[in-house]
């Protein structure tokens, strides 16, 4: 018989926490509105989640650049010929596509920022299947995770969260230069991640589409251009709404978008590197 019930009345990390300590296995569904999540767990250990069902691992892989379509081909062509009911995960490194360090890296990344983004929920249905194990194409952590420090960098992860959003409320804002950066961006130097985020902001791709395009989490993303915007170098400002078609503009040809000036981009760039 499943548990079920809602969070705001059973908070997450207390429901980790009870997990590890009783050894558990199962699966916890979790839904709020229309957003969903899955946290798989074997004996108490986190082994994969997350934030919609039916994620396949080949395909994140491939996204990441970590295999390529034909590696992923043989792979699965590997796994249809195996009787022994091997995971990709485990063909993957028999095949030695990758290591385990990276394929554990990798994965390890994805569960945790899966997992985090669900402290800040307020409230949510959950439901636990004892006993309900991943499907063998999705992407199961080789080593399974420890769930202490997931409560400890969730929860910190809540109050910094509560600071960014006074500045970043939803991670659909776009991200935008200003003409002038201020005072504050004097002796300003970026870390390898920054430039990352720093380098892709063009006026129009929102916290989200950043997010994505670097590979990193969304949390990482609004936390690094929470700095950006502090140090006085950018702004957030809300995605403007598309215009309602008219009879007149629907058989108009399409306005050109205008071009974001790239000597902008260069003169702050120049500018910090010259501070």
């Amino acid at each position: 018989m499943a548990l079920v019930g809602n969070i705001r009345d059973f908070g997450l990390s207390d429901f980790l926490y009870l997990v590890d300590r009783g050894y558990k296995t199962g699966c916890l569904h979790l839904s709020r509105g229309d957003e969903q999540a899955i946290l798989f767990f074997e004996k108490g250990k986190l082994i994969y989640a997350a934030r919609r069902e039916g994620e396949q691992l080949g395909e994140m892989l491939i996204r990441q650049g970590k295999l390529t379509p034909e590696q992923l081909e043989q792979a699965r062509q590997v796994q249809n010929g195996n009787t022994n009911g091997m995971t990709l995960t485990q063909i993957i490194l028999s095949e030695n596509m990758m290591s385990q360090e990276d394929l554990q890296q990798t994965l390890q990344t994805h569960t945790e920022e899966s997992v985090y983004g669900l402290f800040g929920w307020p409230d949510g249905e959950f439901r636990f299947e004892q006993g309900q194990k991943p499907d063998l194409n999705e992407p199961v952590m080789p080593i399974p995770l420890p769930v202490e420090n997931l409560i400890m960098e969730g929860v910190r992860r809540i109050d910094e969260w509560g600071r960014i959003k006074d500045r970043i409320p939803s991670t659909d804002m776009i991200v935008r230069f200003l003409d002038q950066p201020g005072a504050k961006a004097k002796g300003v130097k970026l870390s390898p991640e920054e430039w990352r985020v720093f380098a892709r902001i063009n006026g129009k791709d929102t916290l989200a589409d950043i997010a994505q395009k670097t590979n990193l989490s969304e949390f990482d993303v609004c936390r690094i251009v929470y700095g950006f915007v502090t140090a006085g170098l950018v702004d957030v400002v809300k995605k403007p709404r598309p215009a309602p078609l008219t009879s007149s503009s629907r058989g108009a040809q399409p306005m050109e978008m205008p071009r974001i000036k790239k000597s902008l981009v260069s003169r702050i760039i120049n500018r910090i590197r010259g501070m």
